[in-house]
């Protein structure tokens, strides 16, 4: 009888055991689990900040390209509105040359029919 006993405590002690083996395992898994999902969880935040900082890169990159082709276009409109101004105060003075050399003509046209007046 004592035996039974005995046998029979035994075979609780190693359900007891088994059960809490069981437990502890369950616990593990799920401890495994939640460290899986939490590392998932932080690559996809990581990917996520690299995305999003790779998007304000080409973002930058391309307003800075716009600014870039914005300023050389200013500054091809302003060199060609100076070479014209350049070209036009060179067309002044052509003109005011040809004029003067007009003028001169005109005086010398004078003073030689002047001339040939007070020779005849």
């Amino acid at each position: 009888m004592l035996l039974v006993v005995l046998v029979l405590l035994v075979l609780v002690v190693l359900v007891v055991l088994v059960v809490l083996l069981v437990l502890v395992l369950l616990v593990l898994l799920v401890l495994l689990v939640v460290l899986v999902l939490l590392v998932v969880l932080v690559l996809l935040l990581v990917v996520l900040v690299v995305l999003v900082v790779l998007v304000v890169l080409v973002v930058l990159v391309v307003v800075l390209v716009v600014l870039v082709v914005l300023v050389v276009l200013v500054l091809l409109v302003v060199l060609v509105l100076l070479v014209l101004l350049v070209l036009l105060v060179l067309l002044v003075l052509l003109v005011l040359l040809v004029l003067l050399v007009l003028l001169v003509l005109l005086v010398l046209l004078v003073l030689l029919v002047t001339m040939t007046g007070l020779a005849l």
